[in-house]
């Protein structure tokens, strides 16, 4: 089974986000044309790759509203086929996230194109989002692993994440050491309330305290806090500073991103 670290060349490894526009199949894509998506995906790439982060995650962003379980053919068609051109043309690990949480959809779609990992974002707590409940997933996406035998496949797990509330309250630290030791996730991302929200310092050390495996800040990162963030945990997923003037609406802004980098590189 891979390390997820080991995916990477760098000490702390910077992933950057490939926001999909809206897919076929939702309200917002009923006129989304794979040639135009196509030309966005890889654009988005380059000014990633070219602007110096060390992986990239591919997600179905603008799929709202986001269905709270399993996603249909037509997405998981759709994001398979970008995820398949993406991965062809990086010089970088890939990821893949299907919203909400389509566990199947994301196993499927990376030991198909040869994505390195998997991000799940309702991991061990069972969850309620804006459109419903959200099952907490590890017993199902490890036996789909292995049917899939996809071990070198790397899962990403949230724990309390950002824009959903556990169905029972209890310390962060005890989600994080299920996310480990019963859930055999290979990282944890901690984040924010929302997209964009900044992730709590104090909540990454105390979850760093108690776990063996990498620890992510999956929310909030930025030039300001990139350093001091990244003292304490081991890698970064970042979506909304990447963003032209910040606007998670906006395209990937190259001088943002070598911004960002610029200081991750100074400082480790």
């Amino acid at each position: 089974m891979a390390s997820f670290l080991s995916l990477f060349q760098s000490k702390k490894p910077v992933i950057g986000m490939i926001h999909l526009p809206a897919l076929p199949g939702t309200s917002a894509g009923r006129s989304a044309r794979f040639t135009d998506l196509s030309k966005f995906v890889l654009n988005e790439l380059e000014v990633l790759q070219q602007g110096g982060v060390d992986g990239a995650i591919i997600e179905n962003f603008w799929d709202l509203p986001y269905l709270p379980g399993q996603v249909p053919p037509v997405t998981v068609a759709a994001i398979a086929s970008l995820a398949g051109l993406v991965v062809s043309k990086a010089s970088i690990p890939i990821g893949i996230n299907v919203l909400y949480n389509d566990y199947q959809a994301e196993l499927a779609i990376a030991r198909s194109v040869g994505a390195a990992f998997i991000r799940a974002e309702v991991f061990v707590d069972t969850a309620i989002s804006e459109t419903g409940l959200i099952q907490a997933s590890a017993a199902f996406i490890i036996r789909e692993r292995a049917a899939l035998d996809a071990e070198d496949v790397c899962i990403l797990a949230d724990i309390q994440g950002k824009n959903t509330t556990p169905m029972w309250q209890r310390p962060l630290t005890d989600s994080a050491v299920d996310a480990e030791k019963r859930g055999l996730a290979d990282a944890i991302v901690v984040t924010g309330l929302g997209t964009g929200k900044p992730v709590s310092a104090e909540d990454l050390k105390i979850v760093k305290n108690v776990v063996s495996i990498p620890l992510l800040a999956g929310s909030g990162v930025n030039p300001k806090t990139a350093a001091d963030l990244l003292a304490i945990c081991d890698a970064a997923i970042i979506g909304s500073y990447f963003k032209h003037g910040g606007n998670i609406q906006a395209p990937t802004d190259h001088e943002r991103v070598r911004e960002l980098m610029k200081v991750v590189h100074m400082s480790f």
